[in-house]
């Protein structure tokens, strides 16, 4: 539990919800991943205590892409599909709107991002219009540029 450092962090702040990141639902969801166990584990702890787990959709299509992209390997297509399902049922489901893309332009404008790194941008900006100050991930450098804007939670520290 401690190795992860999610559940006293979490208490200590007083969180009542955090982001997560595609990476961490591709791991939680694929055995055969190095990282399946302690992703798995982090959301069943976070979800115990009772911090609201939310995603965007963008974050849906991610997991969809990379998922269908080892499909037939680790993940059938029915899997898949159901684990979309369950994510859209026990996550707070977070739509794009003109809020998100106005925090999205404001970031964009001040902070230097480009290309791919505009989908981690728009996932900060998700986040800020709709007060959510923290962000479960594993890819921790993707994000070091908006530390001071968001709290990054790492799978493993």
């Amino acid at each position: 539990m401690q190795r992860f450092g999610v559940m006293i962090c979490m208490r200590t702040m007083d969180v009542d919800e955090i982001f997560v990141d595609t990476n961490i639902l591709i791991f939680a969801t694929n055995s055969a991943s190095a990282w399946h166990a302690p992703a798995a584990t982090v959301l069943q702890n976070l979800h115990q205590q009772g911090i609201t787990l939310a995603v965007s959709f963008q974050v849906l299509r991610e997991y969809l892409a990379a998922s269908t992209r080892f499909s037939g390997q680790d993940f059938a297509l029915d899997t898949i599909l159901a684990n979309l399902h369950t994510f859209q049922t026990q996550f707070h489901l977070l739509e794009e709107n003109e809020l998100v893309f106005a925090h999205l332009m404001n970031l964009v404008s001040h902070i230097s991002v480009a290309g791919k790194q505009i989908h981690d941008a728009n996932i900060v900006a998700t986040m800020q219009a709709y007060g959510i100050s923290h962000l479960l991930t594993h890819n921790v450098n993707d994000f070091k540029r908006f530390a001071g804007l968001i709290t990054i939670v790492p799978l493993i520290k």
